[in-house]
């Protein structure tokens, strides 16, 4: 975009949402026919045609209008008549519209204060650099608007950590909103979209590896939302029967898998890698390679029976009939270069070299975020409209941020909304070209510490300690805060020598404190030691005893076995006495009194006697002096 056209452009989207927002107008071409009607009241013009109008439009507020578009928004006006391909004035029906005007003056008020903050925090933060104005402005309208060339600059990081810095100032962030937002309205003329409310014809659109991980939240919870958003307007566009398919090529399949290969091999090999986001987020709560095929198996699931989404059934793009709209070259090297070319190369091949002036003719689109991409898309697309003779060609490939707003726009949200898609936020915008570009920076200093490991150039402790620097870095959308943002942006030599002596001096108070640790260990394990000593002696000694004490029991136990013994037959011996003295008796009493009877009554009462004292006594003595219940005690 020209120096002349940069400043103006902003106002002219301001002013483009302050018309619409006052919901007179039906469509985009009765907004435009204002624009018109102010340069032809400006520039006191009573005659012009459809590409003077055009180019006028462009000086005055940076609009670049087909030419077709111009014509269908100049028949609107109701003094202009339209004679042989030539416009003519009718002043005398002309009636000056002031509202437009001071829509148009509050505007550049707005953003002239808007800009003059961002140039004062671009003075502090590099207050040794001139700021070129010209080339800040451009970077502005490229960061603010989705369709420009220029996708970043050196300005751009700057402007997203002014408008993080400034998220709570609502002047600033609802001047820089309302130009986003008319920026989105300004889709409808310069895409050429003349009709809204439905699509007509089926479009198929091919998600790149990055959109399709951001659905399953994989890229963290801002790029799942801006995902989930143009998911919503697909769903929309089909509710009265499907127009837009959802693919991926079988490249992108390939793609994918090598992402969930690559996470088993970090967990089968227990390694420490410098993941991406999208790693990080496959890794997490896996625990062995088996949880990695579960997730996978989840995440192509869900991609199918929620969303729609399958592989690209076609495989036949090396096809001979193919050849003559292959654009693929052998002269790229570039590995990303060349996956990009192969995928713009196959819609190429689908739409069998045709060229549309509308994306929603174009039966076949790529939507992806990745730069390489979306260049490429852009240099096929400029080449075709030269080629054609054109003011407008369709695109190979959109960010999924332009597929949202353009199919946002042709559902017919476009007049008198208040819902606009939530890639319209300014901050939301901020954080993810900020995390971009962290992720950026990151792999490029990772890189070159590792190279300079290699070399000899720097140790390895001072490589371990710039890895600990970047992984303290925030790296998702929604961790970036602007109160901590210059210090995240930081990565200069000097702030990772900061680290590199925190990390040294840590290293050394980690190796006193291990010595210490270590002389600790070791009179803890003498201590351990001298313990175990003891224990093993108390172990023994009571060994011993035991053993003791058992030869002890035994000897007792022998002892009082003997006594019981005795005790028995001593009990036995004084029985039998007693017998032997009454039988004595009874012999006695028999030889004087000379008669048998004594004796018989004597023998039957001692026999009778023996025989029952025997019984009972024996068993009771056996049982108290012979039991083993008793010996035992």
């Amino acid at each position: 975009m020209s120096n002349s056209t940069s400043t103006p452009i902003l106002a002219s989207f301001a002013t483009l949402k302050s018309l619409n927002d006052s919901k007179k107008y039906i469509n985009s071409y009765q907004i435009l026919a204002e624009f018109i009607k102010y340069i032809i009241d400006g520039q006191k013009l009573y005659v012009f045609t459809a590409i003077e109008m055009k180019n006028r439009l462009k000086s005055v507020f940076g609009f670049d209008i087909p030419e077709a578009v111009v014509k269908t928004a100049s028949k609107s006006l109701p003094f202009v008549t339209r004679e042989n391909g030539t416009y003519i004035v009718d002043i005398r029906n002309f009636v000056s519209d002031h509202a437009f005007e001071r829509a148009k003056a509050i505007a550049e008020e707005a953003n002239t204060g808007a800009i003059s903050l961002l140039k004062e925090y671009i003075s502090k933060r590099e207050p040794e650099k001139e700021i070129d104005e010209d080339l800040l402005t451009q970077d502005l309208i490229a960061f603010l608007v989705d369709d420009q060339k220029k996708s970043s600059g050196q300005y751009t990081d700057l402007i997203s950590e002014f408008v993080l810095k400034n998220e709570n100032n609502n002047n600033v962030q609802r001047t820089l909103e309302t130009i986003r937002e008319g920026s989105i309205l300004y889709i409808g003329l310069n895409y050429n979209i003349n009709e809204t409310g439905s699509l007509t014809k089926k479009l198929t659109l091919f998600l790149g590896t990055e959109v399709l991980f951001s659905l399953a939240g994989f890229n963290g919870e801002v790029y799942k939302q801006l995902a989930e958003d143009l998911f919503a307007q697909i769903k929309s566009a089909n509710l009265n029967g499907t127009k837009i398919f959802l693919r991926y090529f079988s490249d992108v399949r390939k793609e994918m898998d090598s992402f969930f290969n690559g996470a088993k091999m970090i967990i089968e090999k227990n390694a420490v890698s410098f993941d991406t986001v999208a790693m990080k987020a496959i890794l997490n709560s896996c625990e062995a390679p088996s949880d990695v095929d579960v997730k996978k198996a989840d995440f192509y699931y869900k991609l199918q029976y929620h969303y729609g989404i399958i592989e690209d059934e076609k495989d036949d793009y090396y096809s001979k009939e193919n050849d003559v709209y292959n654009l693929e070259s052998m002269e790229y090297t570039d590995k990303q270069v060349c996956e990009s070319w192969k995928y713009i190369s196959h819609i190429n091949k689908l739409r069998k070299g045709a060229v549309f002036t509308n994306n929603f003719d174009a039966e076949y689109l790529i939507v992806t975020n990745t730069k390489c991409t979306l260049n490429i898309s852009r240099e096929q697309t400029e080449l075709a409209k030269k080629e054609n003779g054109l003011d407008y060609a369709n695109d190979y490939a959109v960010s999924v941020d332009r597929m949202t707003n353009i199919l946002w726009y042709k559902l017919g949200n476009g007049f008198g909304t208040k819902n606009y898609p939530c890639n319209v936020n300014i901050v939301l915008k901020a954080r993810t070209v900020l995390s971009a570009t962290i992720s950026h920076n990151i792999a490029t200093v990772y890189n070159d510490a590792k190279e300079k490991n290699k070399n000899g150039e720097i140790t390895s402790d001072q490589l371990a300690a710039r890895i600990i620097t970047l992984r303290r870095k925030p790296v998702l959308p929604e961790d970036l805060e602007g109160d901590s943002i210059d210090e995240i942006m930081d990565f200069s030599p000097e702030f990772l020598s900061r680290y590199e002596e925190e990390v040294s001096a840590n290293k050394i108070a980690l190796e006193e404190k291990d010595k210490e640790i270590q002389k600790r260990d070791q009179t803890i394990e003498h201590k351990d030691q001298v313990i175990q000593r003891q224990q093993e002696e108390k172990t023994n000694l009571e060994s011993e005893l035991a053993l003791y004490r058992a030869e002890k029991d035994k000897r007792d136990r022998r002892k009082k076995r003997a006594k019981q013994i005795l005790r028995f037959v001593w009990s036995i011996l004084w029985k039998i006495a007693i017998i032997a003295a009454i039988t004595y008796i009874a012999i006695f009493f028999e030889k004087k009194l000379n008669s048998s009877i004594p004796l018989y009554v004597c023998a039957a009462v001692d026999l009778f006697g023996l025989v029952l004292t025997a019984q009972v006594a024996i068993k009771k003595d056996i049982h108290k002096y012979l039991s083993k219940e008793d010996s035992a005690k």
